[in-house]
């Protein structure tokens, strides 16, 4: 397929703000835009979700917190 030959096929479409006739008109269209707005829907739910188990997770914020996990793995690792 030769150079000649992409922009022949190219030529084929219009986009429908230069005022051209004929060719085929080519949009985006409004499917385009649903399965945007469904995946922005998507995103959001996941997001709210994600947020509300990481609520959930109990911190220690005690400074012997981190040697106690520690002393307690190695006792379950023997």
């Amino acid at each position: 397929m030769s150079g000649v030959d992409v922009l022949m096929a190219v030529g084929m479409f219009r986009d429908g703000r230069t005022g051209e006739v004929g060719g085929l008109s080519v949009s985006a269209g409004s499917a385009a835009f649903w399965i945007v707005a469904a995946l922005l829907l998507v995103v959001i739910v996941l997001y709210r979700s994600m947020r509300k188990q990481i609520g959930r997770i109990s911190f220690d914020e005690s400074e012997g917190g981190e040697q106690r996990r520690v002393s307690r793995s190695e006792r379950t690792a023997e």
